[in-house]
């Protein structure tokens, strides 16, 4: 059995997100009758989630890593190259460089100046603290539109793949979900 170490997919964030959640929710004492949204529980405990966690360790740790010296092995492993070989055609195992170009194109983050705009520690803690602050916000208030129009609290942000009902005029986002809605009626 192959671990690999530092690169998290999309599943096992969610599976992290999932654990973080739970837990907060049995510490607060918030039982699932409740109907209390997962945004109200981080609100409530005053915490982020935990993508913005693993966000910014990640940014911390590349910071750290490329103010070190060249002769330093981390940095020599994470800045080095294959000079032969070639990675698998049909979906190729993601790389830790992958994940982390990913991360810091969602907190706004130019992956070409990693290296320069780390030297500062000081200067990039703060970088970095703002960034994920502002990934975090967005991806709430994403949640929160999306549990709105769910709701029918608001209209979706585009009308492609909208499916109106024509007898309440309710929009739902799948064909099948109108099929279905339609089915009630």
């Amino acid at each position: 059995m192959v671990v690999r170490l530092g690169t998290l997919y999309r599943r096992s964030v969610r599976r992290l997100d999932q654990f973080h959640l739970r837990c907060l929710r049995k510490i607060v004492g918030i039982k699932w009758q409740d109907k209390v949204t997962n945004t109200d529980v981080l609100q409530i405990c005053r915490i982020t989630g935990i993508e913005a966690f693993l966000l910014q360790a990640q940014l911390r740790w590349v910071g750290h890593v490329m103010r070190m010296p060249d002769d330093h092995i981390p940095k020599q492993v994470f800045c080095g190259q294959l000079a032969v070989g070639t990675r698998p055609q049909c979906g190729p195992v993601r790389r830790y460089k992958d994940s982390l170009k990913e991360n810091m194109k969602k907190c706004e983050m130019q992956p070409s100046t990693l290296s320069i705009d780390s030297q500062d520690r000081s200067n990039w803690r703060s970088h970095c603290q703002e960034a994920v602050k502002q990934f975090e916000d967005a991806r709430v208030a994403v949640l929160q539109h999306k549990r709105a129009v769910r709701k029918g609290e608001a209209q979706p942000t585009s009308n492609l793949g909208a499916w109106p009902c024509d007898s309440c005029s309710r929009i739902c986002h799948s064909r099948i979900g109108l099929h279905s809605h339609q089915l009630t009626h």
